[in-house]
């Protein structure tokens, strides 16, 4: 079930995206879950996927599966009492106490998730603009890459590919990148041929895409 409205929080994942199974390993059950636990967002309020309930400390029983919107006050929603979790996908860190709580019900917790995993649910619509601006680099055949107009939020990194003389590497927001794409830093040379397109994106700490910009290459000859 899910009670969540898209426009709530204008990022909405998978339900379980933090699991690594969804299937006869994850247990269900139906909680109420309190409207104190809730996050202003967009002129409602929610409880965010992943969140430990009823709280992140000794008393945790298990972990909230898709967003529950509880604008309105307290509402029930899908909890995990069982499952294989990966840890660097909750939206908070999870306290030692309440880690050790939920093991004891059944809980495994795997810290990093692989590259490519469960896909967020989203739509391009919400994907917001960095502006990439390219000029002449230091020496030849090297270009000079600045990104602007976006600040990212905290865990939010920067990545890039290139792409050729007419196509730009596309993205899509909510959805990781794959390994061709590499670590990008501002501000700095890149080896690309003149006038290939280059892709700039952020992603989220789960390795979701959220922002993205592409420009041609201004290579110096």
């Amino acid at each position: 079930m899910s009670f969540i409205k898209t426009p709530t929080t204008g990022k909405t994942y998978a339900p379980g995206h933090f699991l690594a199974y969804n299937d006869e390993n994850c247990v269900r059950e139906t909680r109420e879950i309190p409207a104190s636990m809730g996050t202003t967002a967009g002129g409602g309020k929610y409880v965010p996927m992943g969140t430990i309930f009823p709280s992140n400390n000794s008393s945790a029983e298990g972990i909230v599966y898709e967003d529950v919107d509880v604008t309105l006050g307290n509402m029930p929603g899908s909890v995990v009492t069982k499952g294989v979790v990966y840890e660097d996908k909750l939206p908070a860190a999870l306290d030692s106490d309440a880690k050790t709580a939920l093991a004891a019900k059944g809980f495994v917790f795997i810290a990093n998730s692989p590259a490519v995993s469960r896909p967020n649910w989203t739509n391009d619509a919400t994907l917001k603009t960095i502006t990439v601006t390219s000029t002449e680099g230091s020496a030849s055949g090297k270009t000079h890459l600045e990104v602007s107009g976006y600040t990212p939020t905290t865990g939010e990194s920067y990545m890039y590919k290139v792409g050729n003389a007419t196509t730009a590497p596309a993205v899509t927001y909510g959805l990781p990148l794959d390994a061709t794409w590499s670590a990008f830093t501002d501000d700095s040379d890149y080896t690309i041929t003149d006038t290939y397109k280059v892709t700039v994106a952020s992603v989220d700490i789960t390795g979701a895409v959220v922002a993205a910009g592409s420009v041609a290459a201004d290579t110096k000859a």
